[in-house]
């Protein structure tokens, strides 16, 4: 085998080991993304509808992530109020108005308790992805 033979064996594996690392790791973040779907609360079920996940790979590597782009999941995810996860929550009570729909009327409110769907969903699900990853 001469040396370029040799060298293109090397990439041909290294492409492929990339390629099995990149497929478990995008069931793993559809794992994760599954379970947040069902933790995660719904009324109208937007929440839900714009969590998705995703993998990239970069020159040196692959990176999965599983996001929600909704304008309101931090706030549900990590709490308002008295009760945010990292005590930067407001910690005076406020109301607000809501002026038609299902929620009409004044409110008022000292925050929300943080309800971390995705962190809950990963963590339930961490041998899982151990062992598509090849972990213990």
């Amino acid at each position: 085998m001469s040396n370029k033979e040799f060298n293109q064996s090397i990439d041909n594996a290294t492409f492929k080991i990339i390629q099995e690392v990149s497929k478990n790791l995008r069931k793993a973040c559809l794992l994760v993304e599954a379970d947040a779907k069902k933790n995660c609360p719904v009324d109208m079920g937007y929440l839900r509808a714009s969590m998705f996940s995703n993998v990239k790979i970069e020159s040196n590597e692959l990176i999965g992530f599983i996001t929600n782009n909704s304008s309101y999941a931090p706030y549900v995810h990590n709490g308002t109020g008295i009760y945010a996860k990292d005590g930067t929550g407001r910690k005076t009570p406020w109301g607000y108005v809501v002026k038609s729909g299902k929620y009409k009327g004044y409110h008022f409110t000292v925050g929300q308790k943080p309800n971390p769907f995705l962190e809950k969903a990963r963590d339930k699900n961490r041998d899982k992805i151990l062992k598509l990853l090849g972990g213990k």
